[in-house]
């Protein structure tokens, strides 16, 4: 036989004379091809790999919230323990606020309604034997309010009706010429749908009068966010905040959580995250109640029937302490 390292050598010949010297240049004009028919149809590939890799593409997962829309989320279904049986759901899509609370079908607004059964999540201004409004006289309202002001102080994003009548403002004037009010918002999506639905529920946003203690960002890790603040002029604007201020321990347990300075934790997150550290549960007045094992499983229930109709769901707790 030959030896070794000549036989290598005419094996590695071999295998480059294999291949035409004309071959990257036919490739690199056909992808090319690729790109300008790709291009045709509003679509811009920056790579020419990518061109084949997407020819034979059969299946697309993609996140629509900014990539397929207007990078916008809405706020749609809300549930609390404090109303077990009923489900609340919040009417209007986008973050235009200038029309919220105005009349039942202005589609630039909306307002917070209850329906009749937990099983029933999706939006049904049609049928108003089922949809009733929630307003600040309801039962409902205190333990609403406690929810959407927790989600509120908890959390980075802003939103602010303007005119467009103002010359400071040319990016509004761009939208709409007719001198109405404009909604601009700042911040990651979720967090300004939240500040959205809160104005849909006719809860202002307490922040300017909150003092902001400290805050633990949310992270992949711990999958929520924690925000310590105090009331400025030391009064609370949530009846149920004011209550969890002045909570006083239960005789004979040394580590019950207080607040000294009347200063709360609010925090948003995963609901297995954050109810699995929670004792108590906002009631129908705003006290706290305990928390039991079934409240949990219901929680965790309805959490799942909303998961399941395509929502995002994230839980919210305020308390004296993170412990």
């Amino acid at each position: 036989g030959r030896p070794f390292l000549e036989t290598v050598t005419v094996a590695v010949s071999l295998a480059v004379a294999a291949i035409p010297e004309g071959l990257p240049i036919c490739v690199t004009v056909t992808l090319a091809l690729g790109v300008l028919r790709m291009a045709r149809h509003q679509a811009i590939v920056k790579k020419l790999p990518a061109v084949e890799t997407l020819g034979s593409t059969t299946v697309i997962c993609s996140d629509k919230t900014g990539t397929l829309t207007q990078n916008e989320m809405t706020a749609r279904s809300v549930y609390t323990l404090a109303f077990p049986s009923i489900s609340f759901g919040l009417t209007g899509v986008g973050y235009d606020v200038s029309g919220v609370g105005v009349g039942t079908r202005k589609k630039n607004g909306g307002f917070l309604f209850r329906s009749a059964s937990t099983e029933r999540l999706e939006d049904d201004e049609s049928d108003g034997r089922r949809v009733q409004r929630v307003t600040e006289s309801s039962m409902e309202f205190k333990a609403i309010s406690a929810l959407f002001a927790t989600a509120s102080i908890c959390n980075n994003a802003s939103i602010n009706n303007n005119h467009n009548n103002n010359n400071n403002n040319k990016h509004n004037n761009a939208n709409n010429d007719n001198g109405e009010k404009s909604t601009m918002a700042m911040g990651q999506p979720t967090e300004i749908a939240l500040l959205v639905g809160s104005a849909k529920a006719s809860v202002p946003d307490p922040r300017p009068i909150y003092h902001r203690l400290q805050e633990i960002p949310f992270s992949s890790d711990r999958k929520r966010m924690e925000v310590r603040a105090r009331p400025v002029g030391g009064a609370h604007t949530c009846a149920a905040f004011a209550l969890a201020a002045r909570r006083l321990p239960p005789s004979g347990d040394s580590n019950y959580p207080i607040s000294p300075d009347g200063s709360l934790y609010f925090v948003k997150g995963m609901p297995e995250s954050i109810l699995g550290e929670c004792r108590t549960h906002t009631a129908a007045d705003g006290s706290a109640v305990p928390l039991t094992e079934v409240g949990k499983a219901r929680a965790l229930s309805q959490t799942r029937r909303m998961a399941a109709c395509g929502l995002r769901v994230l839980a919210v707790a305020y308390g004296p302490s993170l412990e």
